[in-house]
């Protein structure tokens, strides 16, 4: 498994260098590879190593967040010839302003525009690269973006349908060592959320879905609506997982992580 391989499951029809391409590669890995904990749930050291990424992402199909997913965006960015730049910024779904750099993401510079391009933020992934460039709206489908950047940092805010700031990020250099801080506590540190709870997100543009412990929501994003479902067992877990998600796991797994995922429904 390398990069290339990676580029030909994409399927790209645009070849030559541009937003067009970026926007096509970022639509599909959405698509194709969900964002998902469930590595992060087990013990398991996770090496960030590419060959490492790829083999569980793409060629098993385990899913993964931003540390893994944009790395391989960063990389595949790079091959095909963009002038990138890896930063990390800093989770504001909260509300809360002093979250750590726990967020990787791509810049790339087209010219003399900047756009992010993120494929691992989960359920409220923007669907296409975002302009950063200076301060103003982004319009991506349906979905409004207001971007505030000044000469040292830039924040992404959610305008339209909900809002709700993203996240922030400076243009300090940031490296792969910076990522590891981060990585190691998203997915060994007992108070990360990943650790403590299933968490899954595939969006298909039209259709976002999310599962969250238990919980099945499936939204709509041309009308605004969503539906929801408690899944009940193994079984259902596990058809979810592989058909929605399009995430492959053992029959150990599957019922670790519904144990878990119950204990943290029956709690709340």
């Amino acid at each position: 498994m390398n990069i290339q391989t990676y580029l030909d499951t994409l399927n790209l029809e645009t070849t030559s260098l541009g937003l067009k391409q970026i926007q096509e590669l970022q639509a599909k890995h959405l698509v194709n590879y969900s964002f998902s904990s469930i590595n992060a749930m087990k013990p398991d050291l996770l090496p960030l190593e590419l060959d490492d990424v790829l083999d569980r992402l793409i060629a098993k199909r385990q899913g993964g967040y931003c540390f893994e997913h944009n790395k391989i965006a960063f990389e595949a960015l790079k091959y095909l010839g963009y002038d990138v730049q890896l930063l990390l910024a800093r989770v504001k779904l909260s509300g809360a302003q002093d979250n750590a750099r726990t967020h990787r993401i791509t810049l790339v510079h087209l010219g003399d525009e900047s756009y992010v391009v993120d494929v691992g933020f989960g359920s409220k992934n923007p669907l296409a690269p975002i302009n950063v460039t200076r301060s103003g709206f982004v319009e991506i489908g349906s979905m409004r973006y207001w971007v505030d950047r000044n000469e040292q940092e830039f924040e992404i805010k959610l305008v339209e349908p909900e809002e709700v700031i993203l996240y922030s990020a400076d243009f300090s250099h940031a490296n792969e060592n910076d990522c590891n801080v981060g990585h190691f506590f998203s997915h060994q540190h007992p108070s990360s959320g990943f650790v403590q709870n299933l968490v899954l997100s595939r969006n298909e543009g039209h259709t976002i879905h999310t599962l969250r412990n238990l919980l099945l929501k499936t939204y709509d994003v041309a009308t605004n609506t969503s539906q929801e479902v408690t899944l009940t067992s193994v079984d259902a877990l596990k058809q979810v997982i592989e058909a929605q998600f399009l995430v492959s796991l053992n029959n150990t797994d599957i019922q670790f992580i519904f144990d878990k995922a119950q204990a943290n429904m029956l709690s709340q």
